[in-house]
């Protein structure tokens, strides 16, 4: 307890004498300062509980918890040290587990390597059985095959000796793309459409004329497709299938080369139709050089010449003359147009001919011509030509 305030006597006497004899009249200050020592008194108690208090709680607070915390720290390193000893036994128990599982994986290893053995030894036992199996398959298929064989080697000499007989007897058939140029009609020719009665059909007769080395190999194809169809059970039959994949390969590959240019057959038409109009005055002009001609070889005077007009043997010579003239014009137009025609079809022709070797890729010894634009003769280049019939020099080209 702390000790009591220096005026507790003072104040207890003071009490007292007030208690033994009558109590004067307080004044205000005494009352005051009675009641200040009082407040003092109670808060001097006041404080004593509160530090009471203070002091509890920092026990619960401070000591309290260190001292726990103390008794913590020996469990913990207790418990620590147990740890490290299970450690050390989980440690070796862990030791022990992968020894063991070393083992079972060498064991199962060794069973694995076991059984692969077991499976290849019995892979190859059954790929032994196979190629035994295979082998009999072979070998009965190759005597079969060597049977066929025989009798194929057999069908194909027959056919062969035949083929030579009918190549010895000249009954060996042509391409067809061949017999069909040569098959065509003697209308169909050149010499047969530039005709002066047949000057307005000149274009459709040109257009007749056209035979394309396509078509040519299409039929050619189709020839040995059906052949191939026909010796289908034959022993030539894989043979003569082959040819025709490969004949249509080739002609597929080689289209643009069995195409020829379109000519401008109207162009043809309609140039030939100028020369015949333009034949009057050219037969006129060669009239009176025959009557010239005839004169001068003659040695007639112009009274000569007044008199046989008078005459049926003037009529005779310029009825001869006239018929002689419009005979050589109207030779040297159709000779001139047919040549240019002809200069015209020139690589078209010769692809005709030359086209199953242009489809298998056959090469060639001469190179093929360019395809060319080859306009038909003008009335002029007829003119021309017609002027120098008699020429000893030779008629320039159109």
């Amino acid at each position: 307890m702390t000790a009591r305030p220096k005026y507790s006597h003072f104040f207890e006497k003071q009490a007292s004498n007030r208690g033994s004899t009558p109590a004067p009249q307080s004044s205000p200050i005494a009352t005051w300062l009675a009641k200040a020592m009082t407040y003092s008194g109670l808060m001097a108690n006041a404080s004593q509980v509160l530090m009471l208090a203070v002091v509890v709680i920092g026990y619960f607070y401070t000591v309290r918890p260190v001292f726990q915390k103390e008794v913590v720290s020996e469990d913990l390193a207790r418990l620590q040290l147990e740890q490290r000893k299970l450690q050390h036994q989980m440690e070796g128990q862990a030791e022990s587990l992968l020894a063991g599982e070393a083992k079972n994986k060498d064991l199962a290893d060794q069973r694995a390597s076991i059984e692969k053995q077991i499976v290849t030894l019995n892979q190859k036992v059954g790929d032994a059985e196979k190629s035994a199996r295979d082998a009999m398959l072979r070998a009965q298929r190759a005597t079969a095959e060597a049977k066929t064989a025989e009798s194929t080697l057999a069908g194909l000499q027959a056919q062969h000796y035949g083929l030579k007989v009918q190549s010895l007897l000249g009954q060996t058939a042509l391409p067809s793309s061949l017999t069909h140029v040569l098959n065509r009609s003697a209308s169909t020719l050149p010499f047969a459409v530039f005709k002066d009665e047949k000057a307005g059909s000149i274009a459709q007769k040109l257009q007749s004329l056209e035979l394309r080395p396509l078509d040519l190999a299409k039929s050619t194809l189709s020839q040995l497709q059906e052949q191939a169809r026909k010796n289908s059970r034959a022993p030539s039959a894989a043979i003569d299938a082959l040819l025709a994949r490969n004949y249509e390969k080739g002609m597929i590959e080689h289209t643009q080369d069995l195409i020829c240019p379109t000519p401008a057959y109207a162009d043809w038409q309609s140039a030939f139709q100028s020369a015949v109009q333009a034949s009057e005055g050219n037969i006129r002009d060669c009239v009176r050089e025959s009557w010239a001609d005839r004169v001068t070889r003659e040695g007639w005077s112009p009274s000569d010449i007044r008199n046989l007009q008078k005459t049926d043997y003037w009529k005779q010579l310029e009825s001869s003359f006239n018929a002689s003239c419009k005979l050589s014009y109207s030779y040297l137009m159709r000779t001139a147009f047919e040549d240019a025609w002809k200069k015209a079809d020139e690589a078209c022709d010769e692809r005709r001919m030359y086209v199953n070797q242009l489809v298998m890729g056959t090469p060639f010894k001469l190179r093929l011509k360019e395809f060319t634009v080859v306009t038909p003769p003008s009335t002029e280049d007829i003119a021309k030509l017609f002027r120098n019939r008699n020429s000893k020099e030779p008629a320039a080209q159109l």
